[in-house]
């Protein structure tokens, strides 16, 4: 789900430059508050629990469980046409936070409950985008 066209997020974007380096490594890392511990996705500027400002960004493992997941049949977007049907699912990380993306899987294998891992897709020379996958025999 690259290719020209496609709007890709800002790698240099200071909110998010440590995501998109760490993935580029094929790392995945989140926010983590330096106050309460709170590990939190998406990343922001206080942390959701108990408003500090404080966070560093933690590498964490790419697994999780299959929580929800959406497939789309219709592009809303004209550059993603070529992509009909694909999937976005909610993950829920072991590590705690919920990440969405797209799922790698076709609809008919999925399942909710079953373990995903992240795939690190490189879809330009700065930006890897963080894929799911489901993992069989579990």
């Amino acid at each position: 789900m690259s290719g020209p066209g496609k709007p890709l997020p800002d790698p240099d974007d200071p909110l998010t430059a440590p995501f998109w380096s760490a993935s580029k490594e094929s790392k995945l890392v989140v926010q983590k508050c330096g106050s309460c511990g709170y590990l939190r996705w998406p990343p922001g500027t206080l942390c959701p629990e108990c408003q500090s400002v404080d966070a560093d960004w933690v590498e964490i493992d790419a697994t999780g469980e299959l929580y929800s997941y959406a497939t789309y049949h219709r592009a809303l977007d004209k550059a993603f046409a070529d992509d009909i049907p694909y999937t976005v699912g909610l993950v829920q990380l072991d590590s705690g936070p919920r990440m969405l993306g797209t799922v790698l899987n076709s609809i008919d294998e999925l399942a909710i409950g079953s373990r995903v891992r992240g795939v690190f897709d490189p879809v330009a020379p700065d930006v890897t985008m963080v894929r799911w996958e489901q993992v069989s025999g579990d």
